[in-house]
């Protein structure tokens, strides 16, 4: 049984190189970007705004992340896990600092959830059995090691944003999201006067994206009739004088 959708998060697919040629257009530089030779230095600028905002709004917003459920077979004895060694088809990696829920699962069918943390004097005795605990440092550490390989470990949490080191690099987060809050750095940076103006939109444009991601859990007033908590008394059950 498969847990997730596709690899893909189904945004669009815009590329570092792409990003940085949009904000230079809108810097005044859109000669120079037909041309394909921009400023001595802009493009490597250009790329730190786009990545700084690309961070700031994967850390920052939690609609700008993507969750997943990741997997990893145990092995008897074994208690260090790899974060990138999961056994998923999908090349995501698990961001350990955005971990939703974790638990082990016999195959498909027995689910149980893992304690967050191991006590230090747990380790006083080596022991093998069903993991109860677990904690996250530079791997995935279960307790106790599982006896078997039976069961799998099961975390649901998102995957990190691309490094963007190469122009090819795809983003992570929104690109538009990405796009206005890089712009109005961008802006600012060179003094030009509407710098404000696109950071207002980024901040407009990603609460927007916080409310749809509400869905069904959005209050409208009034749209809803709560039941009442008490069933009302009818004439025939009030006492009699």
């Amino acid at each position: 049984m498969t847990y997730n959708c596709e690899c893909d998060d189904g945004q669009p697919t815009v590329t570092l190189e792409e990003m940085r040629l949009r904000i230079a257009r809108r810097l005044g530089f859109a000669t120079q970007v037909a041309m394909g030779v921009l400023p001595p230095g802009m493009a490597d600028l250009l790329d730190d705004f786009v990545r700084s905002a690309h961070e700031l709004l994967y850390r920052r917003y939690a609609v700008m992340r993507q969750e997943r459920f990741f997997t990893w077979d145990l092995v008897a004895g074994q208690r260090f896990y790899d974060l990138d060694g999961n056994s998923d088809a999908c090349d995501k990696v698990l961001d350990p600092g955005k971990v939703h829920w974790v638990g082990i699962s016999e195959g498909d069918g027995s689910w149980r959830p893992l304690v967050c943390g191991i006590d230090p004097t747990l380790y006083t005795a080596d022991v093998q059995g069903l993991p109860t605990h677990y904690e996250i440092r530079q791997c995935i550490e279960l307790w106790p090691a599982p006896a078997d390989a039976a069961w799998k470990l099961r975390i649901k949490g998102a995957f990190g944003p691309a490094e963007l080191a190469l122009g090819t690099d795809v983003l992570t987060v929104d690109p538009e999201a990405v796009f206005l809050q890089a712009l109005a750095n961008a802006k600012a940076h060179y003094s030009q006067p509407d710098a404000g103006n696109y950071a207002a939109q980024a901040t407009a444009y990603v609460r927007s994206r916080v409310a749809e991601s509400h869905q069904t859990r959005r209050y409208v007033p009034g749209a809803c009739v709560p039941p009442s908590a008490v069933r009302p008394a009818s004439a025939g059950d009030w006492p009699e004088s």
